[in-house]
C-alpha cells in the first residue's frame, strides 16, 4: 500500500471534508480514479500510477469513515417536532383504512349478488324440473285414458299368461310387474 504525500491528509487527497459521509467519499474517489487512470494517458503512465497509488491509499484509510460533526450537542439531543408528519401519516393510514373498508363493502355486495343469482338460477332449475315432471305425468295420464279396454278373449289370455308368469316369478323370487294394458 502506497503512502499518501506527507503534506496532504487523506481528506485533502480525495478532495472531501471530515463531515462528508461514506457515499460522498466513494463518489469523489471514483471520479478521481477515472480522471487519473494510466489508461487515459499512456504517455504519462508513471506519474499517473503514482497518483493512483496515492488515491488508493487515501481511500483505504477513509473506506470506513463516519462523518465528524461539529454540531451543538444540545441541538442533537433535542428531538425535532414531527407532529405534522405524524398527522399526515395518520391521515394517510385513515384514508387507506377507508379504502380497504370500501373494497370490502364492494366485495361483499358482489358476493351477495352472486349468491342471489345462484339462488335464482337454482329456483328456475327447480321450476323447470317440476314442469317437466308435470308434463310427463300429464302425458302418462293421457296415454292411460286413450287405451282401449281388453276384449273378453284378451282378458282370458292375459289371465292365463299372468298365472304362468306368477308361478315362474314365485319360483325365481322376481317381483310382479304392473298390470298389462293394451296399447291403442
Amino acid at each position: 500500500m502506497a503512502r499518501t504525500s506527507g503534506t496532504q491528509t487523506p481528506f485533502q487527497t480525495l478532495g472531501v471534508t471530515a463531515a462528508d459521509d461514506q457515499a460522498t467519499i466513494r463518489a469523489a474517489y471514483k471520479r478521481l480514479v477515472r480522471t487519473n487512470h494510466p489508461d487515459r494517458c499512456p504517455a504519462d503512465a508513471a506519474h499517473l500510477n503514482a497518483k493512483l497509488a496515492e488515491l488508493n491509499a487515501a481511500y483505504d484509510k477513509l473506506r470506513h469513515h463516519t462523518p465528524f460533526r461539529r454540531a451543538d450537542r444540545k441541538a442533537e439531543r433535542e428531538q425535532p417536532d414531527f407532529s405534522a408528519e405524524n398527522d399526515a401519516r395518520q391521515a394517510a393510514a385513515a384514508q387507506a383504512q377507508a379504502f380497504r373498508e370500501q373494497q370490502a363493502r364492494v366485495k361483499a355486495a358482489a358476493e351477495a349478488k352472486a349468491r342471489a343469482d345462484r339462488a335464482r338460477l337454482d329456483e328456475d332449475a327447480r321450476k323447470a324440473a317440476a314442469e317437466r315432471a308435470a308434463r310427463a305425468e300429464q302425458a302418462r295420464q293421457n296415454a292411460a285414458r286413450s287405451a282401449k279396454p281388453f276384449t273378453p278373449a284378451e282378458r282370458k289370455a292375459l289371465a292365463t299368461a299372468n298365472r304362468a308368469f306368477a308361478s315362474a316369478r314365485a319360483a325365481l323370487n322376481i317381483p310382479q310387474p304392473p298390470a298389462f294394458k293394451r296399447a291403442a
